[in-house]
């Protein structure tokens, strides 16, 4: 009878000890994967600002452009009256 007692006292303290284990393990990849998360979030981030300042040095090229064509349309026009 004791060592009936015995066998199942190892078993539910090896239980124990692979369940300690094992929540161990998976804090630790909780943790691993919350820290790539909040870097890619930050990289998502910065690559969002950078998009936005691009899209606004996008617009103010495009802008000079315009100007830039109706000055020569303008030019181009001006010539046409003269001669």
């Amino acid at each position: 009878m004791a060592f009936v007692f015995a066998l199942l006292a190892g078993f539910i303290i090896g239980g124990g000890a692979v369940g300690y284990v094992l929540t161990q393990r998976w804090k630790a990849q909780v943790r691993d994967a919350e820290i790539a998360l909040t870097e890619i979030a930050e990289r998502h981030q910065h690559e969002e600002e950078q998009s936005k300042a691009l899209k606004q040095e996008l617009a103010g090229v495009k802008f000079e452009l315009n100007q830039a064509r109706n000055a020569l349309r303008a030019a181009t026009g001006d010539d046409r009256t003269e001669q």
